[in-house]
Parts: structure tokens; sequence; C-alpha cells
């Protein structure tokens, strides 16, 4: 792979930039000026709604706005869920705490961010059972810590000087600086949190200051956020159904198992769907986040101004887990099903008793760290009172690093084991015929000791223009963009570490480390509340692991690299007093041509065994009309708009032509380089009514046709030799060579029709008597649909888009004084689907959505003190996974709630 060391030609600015002042690393970037004129920082959550609609309402195309103090005053652990507000956009919650976003039900891949004006990559590791690291173009929005932002912009539809990419949507981030709010500020905010799950008391704490000098020519800000966050994920899981057909395999010889129940129409007990691997899961962590946003502004004339933006992020977290569970998968048929309870369809075991299951423990320590760093550089000059030029240079990169511990121990011999879902369909009561806590009955079964590294780096040129006329108050804007998008990802494995294995865990292990598992969960009685697991101290001191060098890649796994160039030029004419039967008309009209280049470089597997390095070209060039309209019907109502035609490009991971390997499910995945990018052809039509001061009630119909959408191709068909080789050195018990492997490859389906509205009723309650005039309301309401297929074949998957929610809302009421105030927001999505087709033969895989309550309340002690009280997930909301058509589960669990004491002042 190559070296990101000597490939980065603004390295040496930002180590420079590092040192001059005194930062530990590089930080943020800055907004097109037209933008950053319109930030605003002061007032309060009324007040900073009122801006974000005269924002809106200002707008050429569809655009929603969040200000500081709506940020900085809700109880958002960071910018997905200060996010989640907006009409149409949903968020996936990890452990509690938003990741990504989906913006009018298309996925997060689909959404594109910028931040201070240039795009930005980021890449976390996964924090709860589904374990997945980012190697997506998502933006993994848990980086940032909310209060260092003062303003978020979303387009929803596209303008020609907004760059392509965002076929859902682009969300744009910018952070405070110093000419926003000249002379000198200073602001603090200091939180103590409590997880009354993991009953650990947290820090969370944020620092600014800003100055300008006298004649405002040259300003500094500085801020700071810090938040440390202790929790905890526990439920129970299946890790998906099967049937031992699909496994290729049927019961142990023999089994005559009695039924309670009617086998469905053409169903055997080999057909019978039953949890691959029933078990409890504990998922621990403790995580750091760092933000740090420096600005620099100098104005050295009237017509010139000059910002250098720099930011830096670090988020680590530790991440322990045990899961206990009994192998069911690839073990068919070693197991004699005694007793069988079959589900209302006759095709799913709801309750049994089995003999000759193997009892196992799988405990991983995975620590993993993110370092984002970014910097950028913007000037603009008004060079006559008509023309103006804007340039930026920047660069942003995000370095992901995790370790992963991974121990296996199951039991030396065979046992009876029961299951029974008849109490709670999400958790079941499982009985064990042998002493679980016994140490000398386990075994070593396998070990994973191993390092990924992602490194994403994104360098930024523009250069744009404005001409302005006084014509019809209308200017034209034209520019170009160069951009260079860089993934780098590397895994590192020790092949050799199961020789060290040891026969038995005896003196490595321990008890499940905590005293009321399952507390708070609604389990059954006979839920198991404890386990064995390894003590992870004792164990990796054991095997005295050897140190991962670059020596040991490998190549099966998350490995490759790709370079994307783009450079994309736009005209743009916008005109805002042209007359439509005597009302003003405002327009917005321009075309974006595209090119993009791609080199992917992977290894594969080669004839004899081999590992041969390949290397993979693509290009492609897209043009990209857009035009809008916003007519002014009355004072008060509002009509809109926009046709645009825009492109999301396909994951850079799925580019990659190398093959990875899930060695326990018996799976195979290779990506595919000459993937073509999604195309749209996008309709919004809206009314917007602004019926009284502050207050707003509006709809928006949209309507996007995707050409092309990417999905993947699963069969079921042996293990190419080439790789045999491969699976051998990575070595596992449950990977056969001689049974069917799923094979699954990304590739262009026929494209898919995305149609939906949005309303919006928002409103400040001054019209009630008395008291009752402090109130006011914000409710959003989203619906939309879409299905497509998924696979090849005459009998490809109909179903809905990943990531799609059909109806979606989220709504805030609250009350507010010079003095005090109060809020409560409620976040509502439906189901949506994580997979599509499922694995191990189930047609999807989701998540049933969340109902998420959050609470703020603050006390003004004075002109410069704040008092605030935060609840988040007042009602413990539980996660939920699940597979197939038929809604069983795959895992359930919950994180408790989170609640936060702090002060805050201004200076």
């Amino acid at each position: 792979m190559k070296n990101s060391a000597t490939k980065k030609p603004l390295c040496l600015a930002i180590s420079a930039a590092t040192l001059l002042f005194g930062l530990s690393t590089p930080l943020t970037a800055t907004a097109q000026a037209d933008t950053v004129e319109e930030v605003i920082v002061t007032g309060s959550f009324r007040e900073s709604l009122a801006k974000a609609i005269d924002a809106k309402r200002n707008a050429a195309n569809a655009r929603e706005s969040i200000m500081a103090e709506d940020m900085g005053k809700m109880p958002d652990l960071n910018l997905a869920e200060s996010l989640q507000r907006i009409p149409g956009v949903a968020i996936a919650r990890e452990a509690g705490e938003g990741r990504q976003v989906t913006i009018r039900g298309l996925g997060p891949a689909f959404t594109r961010s910028t931040l201070n004006g240039m795009e930005v990559p980021s890449s976390t590791d996964g924090l709860d059972s589904a374990d997945g690291m980012n190697t997506s173009r998502a933006f993994d929005f848990n980086v940032f810590s909310s209060e260092l932002f003062n303003r978020i912009d979303i387009h929803k539809s596209l303008q020609a000087s907004v760059e392509e990419g965002g076929l859902a949507g682009t969300v744009d981030l910018y952070t405070a600086k110093p000419f926003d709010n000249p002379g000198l500020h200073v602001a603090f905010a200091g939180q103590a949190g409590y997880n009354d799950l993991t009953k650990e008391a947290d820090p969370r704490g944020s620092f600014m200051i800003s100055t300008t000098n006298e004649a405002e020519t040259f300003g500094a800000l500085l801020s700071v956020a810090y938040t440390e966050r202790t929790v905890r994920e526990e439920g129970a899981g299946t890790v998906r159904w099967q049937t031992p057909a699909n496994n290729g395999r049927t019961w142990k010889a023999g089994s005559n198992p009695t039924i309670d129940g009617t086998l469905a129409a053409g169903t055997t007990i080999n057909n019978l769907s039953v949890p691959r691997l029933p078990r409890t899961d504990y998922f621990g962590n403790t995580q750091e986040r760092l933000g740090v946003t420096t600005a620099f502004q100098f104005r050295p004339s009237d017509t010139v101004e000059l910002s250098l933006d720099l930011v830096h992020a670090n988020f680590t977290n530790e991440r322990e887990s045990h899961n206990f569970d009994s192998a069911f998968r690839n073990q068919f048929n070693q197991i004699t099903p005694n007793h069988l309870v079959l589900d209302q369809s006759g095709t799913g075991v709801v309750a049994g008793e089995f003999s000759g299951v193997l009892g196992r423990t799988e405990s991983r320590l995975t620590p993993s760290e993110t370092d984002f760093n970014q910097m950028v550089f913007t000037g603009k000059w008004n060079i006559n009172d008509r023309l103006t030029m804007t340039g930026l240079l920047g660069q942003a990169k995000s370095d992901f690093d995790s370790t992963q511990y991974r121990f296996n121990i199951q039991t030396k011999a065979r046992h009876d084991f029961g299951y029974d879902y008849r109490q709670n369909s999400n958790i079941p009561v499982m009985t064990y015929g042998y002493d679980i806590m016994d140490e000398n009955l386990y075994e070593f079964d396998s070990l994973v000791y191993r390092k990924n590294m992602i490194e994403r780096d994104n360098i930024t040129g523009k250069l744009d223009f404005e001409l302005k006329s006084d014509a019809r108050d209308s200017n034209i804007k034209f520019g170009l963009v160069h951009n260079i998008r860089e993934v780098d990802a590397l895994e590192i494995r020790r092949t050799d570490v199961n020789t060290l294995l040891k026969q038995t865990p005896t003196g490595l292990t321990q008890a499940l480390p905590v005293d009321d598992f399952g507390r708070g969960l609604g389990a059954p009685s006979g839920f198991l509340k404890t386990f064995l697991v390894l003590d992870f101290d004792k164990t990796i001191d054991a095997y005295n692991f050897p140190a991962l060098t670059g020596a040991d890649i490998n190549p099966a796994g998350s490995t490759f690299y790709v370079e994307e160039k783009t450079l994309g030029a736009y005209v743009e004419w916008n005109v805002n007093d042209f007359s439509l039967f005597g009302k003003t008309l405002r327009t917005n009209a321009g075309l974006r041509v595209v090119e993009t280049e791609s080199t992917i470089q992977a290894y594969t597997g080669g004839a004899g065994n081999t590992l041969v390095p390949m290397e993979a070209n693509n290009d492609y060039v897209d043009v990209l009309p857009s035009i809008n309209f916003a007519w002014e019907v009355t004072d008060d109502v509002l009509v809109r708009l926009g046709l645009s035609r825009n492109i999301t490009r396909p994951d850079l991971e799925r580019l990659s032509p190398s093959a990875s390997f899930g060695l326990e499910s018996g799976e195979i995945s290779v990506g595919n380089p000459n993937l073509d990018p999604m195309r749209a052809n996008s309709l919004d039509v809206g009314v917007e009514w602004y019926f009284n001061e502050d207050a707003l009630l509006a709809g928006t119909f949209f309507y996007k046709d995707v050409e092309s959408f990417i999905a993947t191709e699963s069969t079921e068909r042996l293990l190419d030799p080439v790789y045999h080789q491969i699976v051998r050195d990575l070595s596992s018990n449950h990977a056969p060579l001689d049974q069917n492997w799923g094979h699954n490859e990304p590739i262009n389906n026929d494209g898919a029709k995305v149609k939906g509205f949005e309303l919006v009723y928002q409103q400040p309650f001054t019209f009630l008597p008395g008291a009752f005039s402090n109130m006011g309301t914000v409710i959003n309401y989203t619906w939309v649909d879409s299905e497509s297929n998924y696979g090849t074949g005459e009998n490809p998957i109909t179903s809905k888009l990943i990531g799609l929610s059909e109806n979606s809302y989220n709504m805030t009421l609250y009350y507010e004084t010079e003095l005090y105030g109060a809020r409560v927001s409620v976040n509502k999505r439906d189901d949506y689907l994580t997979r599509v087709p499922g694995r191990e033969g189930n047609s999807i895989e989701g998540k049933t959505g969340p109902t998420n309550i959050d609470f703020s309340a603050f006390y003004n002690i004075n002109d410069n003190l704040t008092v605030s009280l935060e609840a988040i997930n007042v009602t413990d909301e539980k996660e939920r996974l699940f597979g197939d058509d038929a809604n069983r589960v795959v895992a359930l669990s919950h994180t408790g709630r989170q609640f936060f004491v702090g002060i805050r002042g201004n200076f």
C-alpha cells in the first residue's frame, strides 16, 4: 500500500502551523463569504429559531439551518444528534450515541459533509454489536462535540455552486470566527454527566476566547471542548437465524424430536430457523473526545480579507465486549434436537431442547483512536464594486487506528442446552446442562490478534468569482474546484498466534466484571445474570503477543488504497428581483461539470495460492444542471420549485478488488472497481407560509429518480481454490473449505425512485395569555417511500432502500423566559433496513425504529452565568436488530439514561 508519509503536499505546512501557533495538531476551515456573513452566535433558543427561519426564507434552494444557541443548549452529545431535529433527517445511534445521518430516506453514504467550505472525511470504530469500522464515504459525526460549531446548513436541493456528491443532501458545518462578534469575548461551560446504568460520573466542558483589535483588522479565536463518557450496552442476541439446510448441513443423524406446532407446507426439521448463536451480550465503552478550533482573520484593507482556520479532533474508545453463546452455526450435524416448539408460521423454533451443544465465550478488547486534523486558508478580494474573487486551499486528514484482541473459549465436551422465547420474544430464557462457571470445562478455541488502520486525506483547491449586476439585483457566479481524496486502509494480523493456544484457560478467567448485568433490560425471570469471561490483562500477559508490523499484512482483509481526483467547473446565475404576475420571483440556475478519475490498489488471489497486487482505474464525466425558483406569491407565502441532477460516488471500499472473509459465517466479500456512480434527477416542490413573526408552516414534496443504485449480489457456491491457502493461514475451525460460501459483490442495479414529503410547523405561542405566551414548538414530519431490486437474476429481491424509515418525526416543546426555560424533544423513526439481502439466507436485516426523548432546562443566575440540567434518552429506549421478513430478533440491548448538570458563562 502507498506510504502516506511521503504523499501529502500540505503536511509540512500543517506541521509549521502547529509549531507556530503552539497547538498539538492542525484545525479547521472557512465557509464561502456570502454564508459566513450570515453566521450569528448570540440570542436565546427562540431567537436562534428565528434566525434559522430567516436563513431558510432567503435561501435560493431548499435549505435548513441550525444556529449556535440551538446546538449549544440542546442535550446533544455530538453533531449527529443536533442534526436529527432537521426535517427529513434521521440518525443511527450506536451505544446510545448518534454516529451517522440519513437524509430523506437515503443512507449515510449519500450525504456529503463539508467543514468550513471543504469536504472532510471521518472514520471511527463500531461501538456496539454492529462492530463496524467505517470505510465508506459516510461521515462519522460522533468525532465532534456540538459545542465547537455555531451553524449547520443542510442543502436538500442542488445549486451549481454547491459541489456534487451529496445525492441525499450536503451538510455544511461552520466554526466560529472572531469577526463574527468583534471585541473580546470569553465563554465556558462545564458539566458533570451521570449514566444510570454504568453509575459513572463523567465530565464534559468547553471554553472559547475570541478577540479583535480596535480597528477590526485582525482577530483570533480559540475554542476547546472535552468529553469523557463511560457507557455500557447489554442485552441478548442471536447473531441472526439460520436453518441447517442453509448452513449446508442436517441435524445429527437419527434425530427425531417431538414437535409442538405445525410445520409449514414443504418444511422439514432441517428447514427450520434457529438462532445461530443464542447468547448474552455485554459491551463496555470508555470514551474521550477532544476538539479544538482556532481561527485567525486579517483584513489589511476594505477590499481584502484573509482567514486561516484550524480544527483538531481526537476521539478514543476502548471497547471491552463479552458474549456467551451456544453454537449452532456450523455445528448442526453434531447436535440432536430433542424437543422443538414452533412459531405461528411453522418455519422457526421459538423454544427448544438440544443435546450435543458446545458452550462458548467470546471476549474482545478493542482500543481505537481517531485523529482528525484540518487546515484551510481562505482569501476574499473585492476586485471592484462588481467583481469579487474568493480562493480556498485546504487539507483534512482522518487517521483511524484500532487493535483487537479476541479470545474464544469453548467447552471441551458437548452438553445439553435449551432456549425459550415464549416469555419474551426478544430475550430468551436459556438453560445449560453443565456448570458454565467452571473454567476447567473449557479450552481455547481460537484467537485473533489484528490491527486496522485507515488513513483518509482530502485536499481541496477552489477559486470562485462573483460578478454583480444592478439589473434585477442579479449576479453570476463561476469557479473551479479540484479535489484529491485518498483512502489508505491496512489490516495487519499475526497468523501464527493460534500456535500459542493454551489447552485450557485455567487461571485466566473471571466472572463477568459487572455485578448487576441485565438491570433495567426488562428480561424475563431466569435470564442469565453472569457468565465466565477472559481476564484481558492476564491473558495478554500469558501469550506475550509479538508486535504487529507491516510485515504482517493481511491482504484478505480490509487492505486497499484508493485515490480519487475530481476537477469541477460551474456557472450559476442568480436573479433576486424578477417579477411574475406582479410578485417577486427569485431564480437560481446553473450548470456543473465534473470529471472523476480513480486509481485502486489492492491484493487478490492468484494461481498456485499466491497473492498478487492488483491495480484498477476508472474515470467518468458528469454534467449536472440545476434550477431553483422561489416565488413570493404574497408577503407571507413562498412557493419553491427545484430541479437538479446530482451524483453520489461509490463507497471507496467497494471499489477495492480484494477479498475479505467472514470466517465464522462462511462468507466472502469482494469489491468492484468498475462501479459507476449513482446518478439521480431530483424534483422539489414546496410551499412555505410565514404566517406570524418567527412562525412557519411549510410542506415540501420531493422526488428522486436514481438511475443506478448500488446493491450487493449474493450467491452460494464453493470457494475458489485460489483462496484456500488464505483461509488456512487465517486459521479458523469454523471455515470449512468443502462447503458453500456466501459470495457478496457490489453491482449497479436498475436504480430506484424515492418520493416523499416533509411538513414543518414552528411557532412561538406569543398569542397565548400570560405565562403561556412563553411557550413555543417546532414539529417536523417526513414520509418517504422507495424500493429497489437487490441482486441479479430472474428473481431479485425487491425491498425498501437501506436506511429508509417510511415515517419519521421530531418535535420540541419549549418554555422560555429571560430568567429560565425548559425543553422536551421527541425524535421518532420507523423501522429501517441495514442489509439486503440478509446473511445466512435471511431476506433482510434491519433495525427497529427508536423513539428518543431528551430534556433540557436552564436558569440564568445573572446576565453572565447560567446553570443547566439535561437528560438524554429519558425512557432508556432499547435498540433492536432484526432479520428476515418474520422479524426475528438479532439483538436487543440498552445503554441507560444520561444526565448532565452544568454551568455556562459568557463574558
